[in-house]
């Protein structure tokens, strides 16, 4: 009577659950609902956010016995496979459906069994993403996956060169992958021929640097993939000279690349190599290129100074790189190491009207950033807007760039209409390169010369080391050597809070002032410090609020009294520090992924 007491009850039950709005929605469409809950990692370079788990869906088999029956039977839904998260139950589950099989990513000891279970499943697989190291045998890993996998379209292999012989790909599939269009290795540096072909997405990072190709030997590897997307070398690629190449000679061949959207290179040896193998390539003015690393774009070379220099990342013929044409965007900023520890250089953008954008971000000398070797390699002369960025003033490698510096390099770009100097608490910055926006007096003609004569825009951001006097007289001088319509028609400067590292600082020594004053006091509390504390605290930041008005205050009225700017000067408080002076889509999912000891896996 118990029993059947119990089993009404849960009837009852199941029937008043079924009755709830979200249970009157067909299955079909539950189960839509379910699969949005699933975290879904990208089919290449399968970064997995730590912030979150990725199986936090399988909690919704606990809420009630309709989802749980739903889900179970929802092939589709346990057809992401990891070896770390019950791959027995999602290997049955999964049934016939297409599998994305992670191995390695959080079990870093697969038994043979179950490598066996998935491995037969081989021609189940949509997706392989496989850490071989995890594999604790004397067999190795790769011998497992002898079978076919005829719908392959992503594969991952990582190793640190465990059970690799010379860098080489042990046979894999049977050799049988054609739908593969999606790659990435590695140490892995040479594979069976025909393996890898007509792919769109190619990753190669950590190569063994003895059996890297030569450059012939990934030309070929490449013109096996005209259609190729995306490509990425991390440490890896043709960094190895064979006999018949050199530096500076004409190169031999070229293959084109029509459909390559993003080159992530980063982390070669010199800037020349990467320069060598760019002089081989005819890219599309829609490909976005990213250079990083300390050995092409800070580190000293051994055999020169000048082989620092940024220019030497660009061949000398750059007619079939067209993703170097229309750059009307310029970001250049020295930044220490404390922001972004490593340096870059990319050219993105599209090549509408708007044009494309070319950054450069790192801890770079005077000596990296000539300006007759940067204008000789890099196309900037249809640049339109320039902003500069400099926080390596009190750093080591500070090397000021000083007035002819600037003067050189605006020389350059005769279409400039918009400066923006971003100097925050970089004394000096600012003046000088407002010193190199002064006209010059010719010793052949009297006309004075004048840079950048497209100039109607400047933006600074402000400190108490705002040059204001030097900008009016910048302005005052340039005025009389156009005519009005082309002055500088808009000033804006950037206003920020004082320093609380200043406040803090003051503080103290108005308290030690007060201390000494005052003598020792026996009697005093806790509470009494606290406060004193806050007095002092309140009195500094009033005192140096008080300072910094003041000093913005006069160079407001300054510059708004120069009638030789005839449009508007605004003084903008609030505004966010040296904002967009790197693409948005860095870092890019290659560097993300390749930084880790085993990248994302």
């Amino acid at each position: 009577m118990e029993k059947k007491l119990q089993i009404s009850v849960s009837l009852v039950r199941g029937v008043r659950n079924l009755l709830q709005p979200i249970n009157r929605l067909p299955p079909e469409l539950l189960i839509l609902i379910f699969r949005q809950t699933q975290s879904h990692l990208p089919d290449f370079l399968p970064i997995r956010d730590s912030s979150s788990s990725s199986w936090q869906w399988l909690s919704l088999l606990q809420v009630c016995r309709h989802w749980r029956g739903l889900i179970a039977s929802s092939p589709q839904l346990w057809s992401e496979l990891d070896s770390g998260i019950l791959p027995e139950r999602f290997l049955k589950r999964s049934s016939a459906v297409p599998l994305k099989a992670y191995l390695g990513l959080k079990l870093y000891n697969l038994s043979e069994d179950m490598l066996d279970s998935i491995a037969s499943q081989s021609r189940r697989f949509q997706e392989l993403h496989l850490d071989a190291d995890s594999w604790h045998s004397s067999a190795t890993i790769f011998h497992q996956f002898k079978c076919p996998a005829p719908i392959l379209t992503s594969l991952t292999l990582v190793t640190d060169g465990r059970d690799i012989v010379s860098g080489a790909l042990p046979q894999l599939f049977g050799g049988e992958m054609p739908s593969l269009r999606k790659l990435c290795l590695k140490h892995l540096t040479s594979w069976p021929k025909g393996y890898f072909q007509n792919l769109t997405h190619v990753c190669l990072y950590d190569q063994n640097e003895i059996t890297r190709p030569t450059m012939d030997e990934f030309l070929d590897f490449l013109s096996d993939s005209p259609f190729l997307e995306e490509l990425a070398l991390v440490r890896a690629g043709p960094t190895r000279m064979d006999g018949a190449a050199q530096f500076h000679s004409p190169p031999s061949r070229t293959v084109s690349l029509p459909h390559l959207r993003q080159l992530d290179i980063g982390e070669w040896p010199s800037a020349p190599l990467v320069a060598r193998f760019l002089s081989h390539l005819h890219l599309t003015a829609n490909t976005d290129m990213y250079f990083w690393g300390d050995g092409m774009l800070n580190a000293a070379q051994p055999d020169s100074e000048i082989a620092r220099s940024l220019a030497l990342l660009l061949p000398e013929d750059i007619s079939k790189l067209e993703s170097m044409r229309g750059i009307k965007k310029w970001y250049l900023a020295r930044q220490p190491r404390v922001i972004l520890d490593t340096p870059f250089i990319s050219v993105t953008g599209s090549a509408d009207d708007k044009g494309r954008t070319l950054y450069m971000y790192g801890t770079f000398s005077a000596s990296q950033l000539v300006p007759t070797q940067l204008l000789s390699r890099y196309p900037v002369s249809e640049v339109e807007c320039l902003t500069v960025r400099d926080s390596c003033m009190d750093t080591d490698n500070a090397n000021n760039l000083d007035v002819g510096f600037w003067r050189e390099l605006l020389q350059g770009l005769p279409k400039l209409k918009k400066l923006e100097v971003l100097a925050f608490r970089s004394i000096g910055f600012t003046r000088a390169i407002v010193g190199a926006l002064m006209p010059q007096i010719s010793t052949v003609a009297q006309q004075p010369s004048l840079p950048c004569s497209q100039l109607t825009s400047l933006t600074v951001e402000h400190d108490v080391s705002l040059p204001a006097y030097c900008i009016r007289t910048m302005a005052e001088a340039r005025a009389r050597c156009v005519p009005p319509a082309a002055r500088l028609e808009h000033l804006r400067v950037l206003v920020f809070d004082p320093n609380p590292q200043n406040v803090r600082q003051r503080r103290r020594r108005l308290r030690s002032m007060s201390i000494s004053e005052a003598g020792s006091s026996t009697g005093s509390n806790s509470d009494s410090d606290e406060t004193e504390d806050i007095g002092f605290e309140n009195e500094a930041r009033t005192r140096e609020e008080e300072e910094y008005r003041m000093h913005t205050e006069d160079d407001r009225r300054l510059l708004e009294e120069c009638v030789e700017i005839p449009g508007e000067v605004k003084f903008e408080y609030g505004v966010p520090l040296s904002v967009g002076l790197v693409p948005d889509a860095w870092p890019t999912a290659a560097y993300n992924f390749t930084r880790g000891r085993r990248g994302a896996l």
